[in-house]
């Protein structure tokens, strides 16, 4: 699988600010393979000799760094989910890495296990995923982590303090796993999306993109993952080229090649997330129409009858009499939080 390039930016962001230049070893807008960005890691330990290397790494990752990931866990209504999709859509991308989510009697717990050591810093990537996913836990919950502490089952190669002082929280070394913990109970508390109706629509698509994101690997699988991964407006044909890193005329040249256009890729997306919102949200039909592109409700309803056959509302009815009934209207009102 290829390594966001933000992944690629922040690592050498990183470096440069540790008074290093990592610009030799990195092609410009050139995607990573796995072993690859691990072999860039590697570069940038052997620059730096800093121990906080990692840390430093993991903390300048931000939920926007992680792209569809990212965006999911910004979608999550709680704590919980957010573990639970990580856990599922494991970014470890080894055999043998692993993560975990459970709970003792008191507490939520996070561990993880590398399936990869680099060379230099053979606990590299471990230090960056926990200060990683404390930068993510705080920019979800936007409260500092009382209460939170993390282990690792290493020896400690600076003082614990140093540790605590990068981390925001008590470190400790020498334990049986490499884990973060955490009060059960803050799990659940609400989150930012827990008052959006398609807050959990959203979710389950970002993890459909992220199971088919290995398989075919054509431009007009990268055109639907765009297009399906827009929060708010459908992104036109000109920003999907843009964020391809080519031209529109050089995508509609690949995609004609492939047999098809960005048209028809943009009826399928459009098509695919307005069924979405007819089965499981509570939206008008002109509210699912504007959230698609179309300025007036009658283009929705003509362009929705040539895709599918039937009217949105016929589609809708038959929905809820197929059991596939709109979500109720259970809002939750969203935890009132304050920055740290």
């Amino acid at each position: 699988m290829k390594v966001q390039q933000a992944y690629i930016f922040a690592l050498t962001r990183t470096i440069r600010e540790l008074g290093f230049d990592l610009s030799p070893f990195v092609a410009q807008d050139s995607a990573m393979e796995d072993a690859e960005f691990y072999k860039l890691c590697e570069e940038a330990i052997a620059l730096a000799r800093d121990p906080t290397l990692a840390l430093r790494f993991g903390a300048a990752l931000h939920l926007g760094s992680h792209g569809l990931l990212g965006n999911a866990l910004m979608s999550c209504r709680t704590l919980r989910q957010a573990a639970e999709f990580l856990v599922q859509h494991n970014p470890v991308r080894t055999a043998q890495g692993s993560i975990r989510f459970a709970f003792d009697q008191d507490n939520a717990v996070l561990s993880m296990m590398p399936g990869v050591e680099l060379a230099g810093a053979p606990n590299f990537l471990v230090e960056a995923f926990f200060a990683a996913a404390v930068t993510a836990i705080t920019e979800l919950t936007g409260l500092e982590l009382a209460g939170c502490r993390v282990e690792f089952s290493f020896r400690a190669p600076l003082p614990e303090e140093e540790y605590s002082r990068l981390l925001g929280m008590p470190v400790s070394f020498g334990k049986s796993a490499n884990r973060l913990i955490g009060p059960r109970d803050a799990v659940d508390l609400p989150l930012v999306a827990a008052g959006n109706v398609v807050a959990d629509m959203y979710v389950r698509q970002c993890g459909k993109l992220l199971r088919d994101q290995g398989r075919a690997e054509n431009y007009a699988a990268e055109v639907r993952r765009v297009l399906l991964n827009a929060r708010g407006e459908i992104a036109s044909e000109y920003e999907v080229a843009s964020r391809l890193h080519m031209s529109g005329r050089t995508l509609r040249r690949r995609l004609s090649c492939e047999g098809t256009s960005f048209r028809e890729i943009l009826d399928e997306a459009r098509n695919e997330i307005a069924r979405g919102y007819l089965r499981e949200t509570r939206l008008s039909i002109a509210e699912v129409g504007g959230l698609l592109g179309f300025e007036d409700a009658a283009n929705f309803r003509r362009a929705f009858r040539r895709w599918n056959g039937c009217s949105p509302q016929c589609f809708r009815e038959t929905s809820v009499d197929s059991g596939f009934a709109p979500a109720p209207d259970t809002r939750e009102t969203a935890f009132e939080m304050t920055s740290p």
